[in-house]
């Protein structure tokens, strides 16, 4: 690892303690954490993945990940919100050429401190990116787009939104990334985010009504077709960062669950209920199902880093989708664990510990959700191509 380890994990250390005390009130409220995004951009964890050389902190995947198990334990919405800028960077470094255009772009995100979101998931197609229903009309020099997006988090404080659009033209169905400036006419962010869990996230709707982007903010042109290398990167850098990210919310519900089971004790008992052995039990069953997703997501990353040709195809899709798939389902059920040991307490307001559930039942519904990853992995078990039709 890069001598800057320990550095970064200090940095997303510090963090995690001064959103921690800010958690609570913006779950409650629902109010779009302005304050840590802020400290995200002044500390510099906004650029984490960029290239010092254009201003960021040039971590790696393992590194991003280790920051985001780390930060979450302090606000998770905040953690998953950045997560939707940082991810995509993460896959594009994977491919870059460092070009003109992509110098100017990383510049934007590591010397000025720009935020970017993404324009991916739709009420038409969920998670189920590939081809879109928003599409894309060459018309001149530049493309029409229309359409609607959802889950698009840190709307408030986006400055370029990327958006994936399927083309509308004669050739073979494809699709590609559109960057589109704040404020661009017919670009429309729908305050429509009421959620269960990640509150503050702020993951309105994005709505495209007629917007022009030159074809010079076109990129990535992608046939309908076998998964290629991108699809696979993208995943690579969603999928861990993710799993990362709902294990750390488990780890802290670990430790508020062990404060409390430490401290508490029931006037009917002798001593604290940590020293019951069903308490004991929980909490190493949820203990064992952290360690799990961490080995994981640690042991996948390295694999990634150290040899990218080996996530080919979809059995490389399958590779990384797995680990989202196991950790967001570990977290969910570790947490249950806690919740039994904590008991009614949990269910109060006053505790984090119903924040956390909430907050982990998201987990599950990112691409690619329980059902869709099941499919993809038994599919890949067995040779079977993702898009053979009829799918069973």
């Amino acid at each position: 690892m890069a001598d800057n380890t320990q550095a970064l994990y200090d940095l997303a250390t510090r963090l995690a303690a001064e959103f921690a005390p800010r958690a609570a009130g913006y779950d409650r409220s629902g109010e779009f954490p302005f304050e840590n995004i802020a400290q995200l951009k002044e500390s510099g964890y906004s650029a984490l993945l960029v290239p010092e050389r254009y201003g960021g902190l040039g971590a790696d995947l393992l590194q991003f990940i280790g920051c985001q198990e780390r930060l979450a334990q302090g606000c998770a919405a905040t953690t998953l919100a950045i997560n939707m800028h940082l991810f995509g960077i993460g896959s594009m470094l994977d491919f870059a050429d460092f070009n003109p255009q992509q110098e100017r772009f990383l510049s934007r995100i590591g010397r000025d401190r720009q935020i970017i979101g993404g324009g991916l998931s739709e009420p038409e197609t969920g998670g189920d990116w590939g081809l879109f229903a928003t599409k894309a009309r060459l018309e001149g020099d530049h493309f029409v787009l229309n359409g609607r997006k959802v889950f698009t988090s840190l709307a408030p404080v986006i400055d370029l939104f990327m958006v994936l659009a399927t083309i509308e033209d004669d050739g073979p169905p494809s699709s590609a990334t559109f960057f589109i400036a704040r404020g661009s006419p017919g670009l429309e962010i729908i305050e429509s985010w009421d959620a269960m869990g990640m509150r503050a996230t702020a993951s309105h709707d994005l709505k495209l009504t007629n917007v022009k982007v030159p074809v010079s903010d076109m990129t990535g042109r992608r046939p309908l077709g076998p998964i290629g290398a991108e699809t696979v990167s993208l995943f690579a850098w969603f999928s861990l960062s993710i799993a990362a990210i709902y294990t750390g919310v488990a780890l802290a519900a670990l430790d508020f669950t062990r404060t409390f089971a430490a401290r508490h004790r029931p006037l009917t008992q002798p001593r604290p209920i940590s020293f019951l052995p069903a308490v004991q039990f929980a909490v190493a069953q949820a203990q064992a199902l952290v360690a799990q997703s961490q080995a994981l997501y640690r042991d996948t990353a390295q694999a990634y880093q150290a040899d990218r040709a080996g996530f080919e195809g979809e059995a490389g899709l399958a590779r990384v989708v797995m680990v989202k798939y196991v950790a967001t389902n570990n977290a969910l059920a570790a947490i249950e664990q806690c919740v039994e040991v904590v008991g009614a307490h949990g269910f109060l307001r006053r505790h984090p510990l119903e924040r956390m559930l909430r907050d982990a039942h998201a987990g599950i519904h990112h691409p690619l959700s329980n059902a869709r990853a099941r499919e993809l992995i038994g599919k890949s078990a067995f040779g079977i191509p993702l898009l053979t039709f009829p799918r069973w």
